[in-house]
């Protein structure tokens, strides 16, 4: 018969080690006026990082704007708006942290799922499941 000491060392040899958090570095959106339109220029590159689908943080960013726009073919932002580029900063960082920042770990390494009809923000540094309010 094993001992509680015995059993919970092997327990705390099988997990894995927990190294330090990485600082994600996040880009700063590239923002370009044209005319009376507001393009992003690296949008794909930005939400490639996050990961996170363009649709799900264009449908966020022109909600909060109350602006149209669209995505065009290499999946770049265009607003049918003159917005600042501060505007649109601030914006996308309050989009980071109510959906992609892990309110357990503080850790920017998720992914957004959606099971039924809740969406859920799954971490992969620690594995917590956070539901969040829909996009």
């Amino acid at each position: 018969m094993l001992r509680y000491e015995d059993l919970l060392d092997r327990l705390y040899s099988r997990l894995p080690t927990k190294g330090p958090a990485q600082p994600i570095e996040l880009p700063q959106l590239d923002v370009v006026h044209v005319g009376l339109h507001t393009h992003i220029k690296n949008f794909k590159e930005v939400c490639d990082r996050i990961r996170r689908e363009p649709r799900i943080v264009m449908r966020y960013l022109l909600k909060e704007l109350a602006a149209k726009g669209s995505l065009d073919d290499s999946n770049n932002l265009t607003i049918f708006s003159r917005i600042s580029s501060q505007t649109l900063n601030t914006l996308f960082n309050r989009f980071l942290m109510s959906y992609v920042r892990c309110s357990t770990c503080g850790s920017f390494d998720t992914v957004l799922k959606k099971q039924g009809k809740v969406w859920i923000i799954s971490c992969l540094a620690c594995g917590a499941e956070t539901p969040v309010k829909p996009v």
